[in-house]
């Protein structure tokens, strides 16, 4: 029974014990009523004949004593009172013959006792016959006639009377303790069957309290582990729903990151497209310097006579070092923007390990971005080298342009070699800013990019942040869960224990 219910064991040991109550009471009633049956036979059918022999018993011995007293009477000649000795002998006689006649009248005849009442009806007869004779045989006063027949008939008579008699008050006898014996049988069957069902109850009440108390206790210690799973799970569900408000603080203050990200990037790409024509444009204007310095050359010869010309060199020289200054500040621009995308890129990194595997693709793009920052940045760094060092080759070369100019022709042919040396830094310069462009463009490509890859992540942020909510919702949905779980368990443990157990 194991496997059984709870309420499938407790009916299936009330339902014995109250069989077996039921049983116990059934038999009860039955043998009572069998005993009962037994004792009214006993009182009914044997009882009375016994007390009809035992007054037959008495008129036999009355009459036999009367007899003997009238013939000791009659033998003494003592026969004052005579009338009356044979008056009581007569009343006797009628008393006996009534009992003998009326005992089957009445019904006094039991089971299988027919040929011992016929047996002590003729013996009766007989014995009557005789005492007939002996008293008639007395009123002759023939004593010795009447004790002859007394002694050869009478009393034989009288004692065949008596066996017969005797032997039916015995059959009566054993039939009473017959019925008796059944009744006391039945009543000695109907104890030990009590004590059995008795026994039976107590180790029925025994197993049922057993397993009351057993599962009782599987009950309290099943109660006990709900409790502590309650516990545990209030515990898992407060942490769960603290976990998500921080979560979703966390994935407000990315989304917030994110938009300023995307507004960074965006201003960037401006940045970088400003870079790019910017670059352009001083490729354009290092081509024409280029093509201005080996005209310089050209007009070299003719440059004593053309200072004006050379003054407007030297103009222009200046305008190349504002460009190049420009260039300068825009490639330190470009070293803020490298930093700046480096930085995203190990914010973007630190948020894509935050979220988990919803940002895993985002650490991809972030660690491009920061690749291509940092290749960005080197180009840069090698453009700012050169711009320096063609911003101070060029600030040289206008420092000894107006030195030459104040000089005039004396300083033709240095002028000459330093336009040589111009020239050739002014190609260098164009290879520089056409690297400076194709970087610019490349950064612009990666820029758009990561510019994508934020659009997305701003999506999964958005998209995270829906998780979040129905997160912490379904968080504060097992909070109550819990709590209803605890308040449950409490309930159960009051109707199974009868009472509450207060944590310490």
């Amino acid at each position: 029974m194991n496997n059984k219910s709870l309420s499938y064991k407790i009916i299936t040991s009330v339902s014995i014990l109250v069989s077996l109550i039921l049983f116990s009471c059934i038999y009860c009633i039955y043998m009572i009523n069998k005993t009962q049956v037994y004792a009214q036979d006993t009182a009914t059918n044997w009882l009375p004949s016994i007390e009809a022999f035992a007054r037959i018993n008495k008129e036999i011995g009355n009459i036999s004593r009367r007899s003997l007293s009238i013939m000791a009477s009659k033998f003494a000649n003592d026969l004052e009172g005579m009338d009356k000795k044979f008056a009581g002998l007569t009343d006797f006689r009628e008393k006996l013959d009534k009992e003998i006649k009326g005992y089957i009248t009445n019904g006094l005849i039991g089971p299988g006792e027919q040929p011992f009442y016929d047996a002590t009806l003729a013996s009766y007869n007989e014995y009557m016959k005789t005492l007939d004779e002996q008293i008639g045989l007395l009123k002759e006063n023939k004593m010795i006639e009447s004790y002859q027949v007394y002694a050869n008939k009478g009393l034989p008579a009288l004692f065949k009377f008596m066996d017969a008699v005797s032997k039916e008050t015995q059959f009566n006898s054993d039939g009473a303790l017959n019925s008796t014996k059944q009744g006391s049988n039945l009543t000695s069957i109907t104890n030990w069957t009590m004590i059995a069902v008795l026994l039976c109850s107590f180790i029925i009440s025994f197993i049922i309290i057993f397993t009351i108390f057993k599962l009782t206790n599987t009950i309290k210690y099943s109660i006990e582990s709900l409790k502590k799973q309650g516990d545990s799970t209030m515990k898992i569900s407060k942490t769960l729903m603290h976990s998500s408000q921080s979560l979703s603080e966390s994935v407000t203050e990315q989304a917030a990151s994110v938009h300023e990200t995307t507004a960074a990037i965006n201003e960037i790409t401006s940045m970088v497209n400003k870079t790019s024509e910017n670059a352009q444009e001083s490729t354009n204007v290092a081509k024409s310097a280029s093509q201005k310095a080996e005209s310089s050359q050209d007009t070299m010869k003719k440059l004593v006579n053309s200072m004006e010309t050379i003054q407007e060199s030297n103009s222009q020289l200046q305008n190349i070092a504002e460009i190049i200054n420009q260039i300068h500040a825009k490639t330190s621009v470009i070293n803020d923007i490298v930093s700046k995308t480096e930085l995203l890129s190990l914010n973007a990194s630190i948020e894509s390990a935050r979220a988990g595997e919803y940002g895993k693709g985002f650490a991809v793009v972030a660690e491009e971005v920061g690749n291509l920052a940092k290749i960005s940045g080197k180009s840069a760094h090698e453009i700012q080298e050169l711009i320096v060092k063609s911003q101070e080759e060029v600030n040289k070369i206008l420092n000894i342009t107006k030195d030459r100019v104040a000089e005039g022709k004396v300083v033709t042919t240095e002028a000459q070699e330093s336009f040589v040396h111009i020239s050739e830094d002014i190609i260098s310069m164009v290879s520089v800013i056409e690297q400076i462009s194709a970087a610019t463009k490349e950064q612009d490509i990666g820029v758009r990019q990561i510019t994508t890859a934020m659009s997305e992540i701003d999506r999964a942020t958005q998209r995270n942040q829906t998780s979040v909510n129905e997160t912490a919702q379904s968080s504060n949905e097992l909070v109550e869960q819990g709590e209803k779980l605890i308040q449950n368990t409490n309930e159960i443990e009051v109707l199974i224990l009868g009472r509450k157990n207060k944590a310490a």
